[in-house]
């Protein structure tokens, strides 16, 4: 992603450390008792795989560790992982069906896949429990003592890490960062006709809310630089809000999603301690789609209305479509392998133009071969800017932006297209549409993002992250030349579907 910056999760690559202050394992019965700074841990979830013992995600001794540990755990199911997030920040993540999980952003084997079962995520314990540097279950027993406090050593980023380079280097003492909000808690209350949630908040910081258009009626806000000590939330709420969801959804946001009943007005007011927002019965033609702002000390709000003010756009060249494939040159993108994005991009471009071209569309590209658009290690100003500057000067009738995702984690699969101004919007919802339809992928929705790319097109533009570099069965699907190419059909066949009805 490099200067696109364009991804669901923030890749969070800081070593963990924190002090182990006396750890016994007690000798009852089945293995699933801890002793831990001198408070009994009790796992009630413990099944027998055949790689070792398995614990629920939301086994309450287990959240009960990972929060004396300081830490907090959460489960997502969309997405299919379950981290355990430190301030600092730094992150534990396992995701399901893959035997690795990341400690950092070092990966480990683990003893066996997290798999489901009933609806329940099972993680390896023997693994969580190395990952926050204590004994393994299956360990001797060890004497119930309290050691002296030993000093945090942070776990090497690689084996290179691990000894000492011969001069400090210039990140050795690094400047301490603004600590992660504390959402402490969620509160739902139903009155008739309308909807109370309390966000309950520790510290100061910035958050921003979005809504999807009917019928999908979804309303969600992002806390952003935050820590969920809760356990998740799904919770009905009424003839409003249908459900109410509270998840960690990645390493330094905390999502609260609404399901609306309608296209409800929803008011978004911060304060010293957190957030209201009140969703009413009161349905708005018009509703504004997204907004932002603080809480905490310098609490403030502003709402960004669903129509852009700006004098409507008329392209020159009513007949050309701009298609641009992502990175090139000097910035190859999310790389897995010998895998890069930059060239699994202009190869699903090269295939766009050309439908597109036998349609009788005339279609330039941003970049016809590997390189920089703007110029070789440019800024990522300069190099987006140049991008847009393709199309704004000729008068382009849209922009599409092409690329490969990627996250901290393999878990996320899927496609996400997003959009900024409100003419983007039937654009991404057309290509979104016929790529979930022709090509089965899970579809992550269309996502309101002011990416620079989008933001910056006079003309109405979207960006596509076609699937997950970073998960097994998607990097397998972006290697075959066979599917780039229907990925490519169903990118054009969009456009086409826009451009026939806008």
């Amino acid at each position: 992603m490099n200067r696109y910056a364009v991804r669901i999760g923030s890749v969070l690559a800081l070593a963990l450390s924190f002090q182990l202050c006396g750890l016994a394992r007690s000798n009852a019965a089945e293995n699933t008792t801890y002793i831990y700074n001198g408070k009994r841990i009790v796992f009630t979830t413990l099944l027998q795989h055949a790689g070792g013992p398995a614990v629920s995600a939301d086994d309450p001794g287990l959240h009960d560790l990972v929060k004396a540990a300081g830490a907090a755990l959460s489960w997502d199911p969309d997405n299919q992982y379950v981290l355990i997030t430190f301030p600092g920040p730094s992150i534990i993540s396992f995701a399901i069906g893959d035997a690795h999980y990341l400690v950092g952003s070092v990966s480990r084997p683990a003893a066996f896949a997290p798999f489901l079962r009933d609806a329940h995520a099972y993680v390896p314990i023997d693994d969580v429990l190395r990952a926050l540097k204590l004994p393994p279950l299956s360990a001797a027993p060890l004497p119930e003592a309290s050691p002296a406090p030993k000093t945090p050593v942070p776990l090497p980023q690689s084996t290179a890490d691990i000894s000492p380079p011969p001069t400090p280097p210039p990140f050795a003492t690094p400047q301490p960062s603004p600590q992660p909000a504390q959402v402490t808690g969620v509160d739902v209350q139903s009155q008739p006709g309308s909807v109370t949630v309390r966000i309950g908040i520790v510290g100061n910081g910035s958050y921003e809310w979005h809504r999807l258009r009917a019928p999908d009626n979804r309303w969600w806000i992002d806390v952003r630089n935050a820590r969920l000590t809760t356990a998740p939330i799904d919770q009905n709420a009424g003839d409003v809000v249908s459900s109410v969801r509270v998840r960690q959804q990645n390493g330094d946001t905390v999502r609260v999603a609404l399901s609306l009943s309608a296209a409800n007005q929803v008011d978004v007011t911060p304060g010293a301690d957190g957030i209201t927002v009140v969703a009413s019965a009161r349905t708005l033609a018009d509703a504004p789609r997204s907004g932002l702002g603080t809480f905490g000390s310098n609490a403030t709000a502003v709402a960004t209305p669903a129509a852009s003010p700006s004098v409507q756009y008329v392209p020159t060249n009513p007949r050309l479509i701009v298609i641009d494939p992502g990175h090139g040159g000097s910035d190859p993108g999310t790389v897995r392998g010998d895998t890069q994005e930059k060239s699994l991009t202009l190869d699903m471009a090269r295939h766009v133009r050309d439908i597109l071209v036998a349609r009788g569309w005339q279609v330039i590209m941003t970049r016809n071969d590997d390189r920089d658009v703007f110029a070789p290690n440019d800024s990522a100003h300069d190099e987006l800017q140049a991008r847009d500057d393709v199309a704004n000067a000729r008068g382009a009738r849209l922009l599409v932006s092409i690329h490969v995702n990627s996250y901290v984690n393999s878990g996320p699969h899927g496609v996400t297209t997003f959009y900024y101004k409100a003419s983007d919007l039937a654009l991404a919802e057309a290509v979104n549409r016929r790529i979930t339809s022709e090509l089965g992928l899970k579809n992550n929705g269309v996502i309101k993002d002011k990416l620079y790319v989008v933001n910056h097109a006079n003309m109405a533009a979207a960006l596509i992250e076609t699937a997950f570099i970073s998960n097994p069965d998607d990097l397998a699907l972006l290697q075959s030349a066979g599917w780039r190419q229907k990925m490519a059909q169903a990118i054009a066949d969009g456009i086409v579907d826009y451009t026939e009805n806008n």
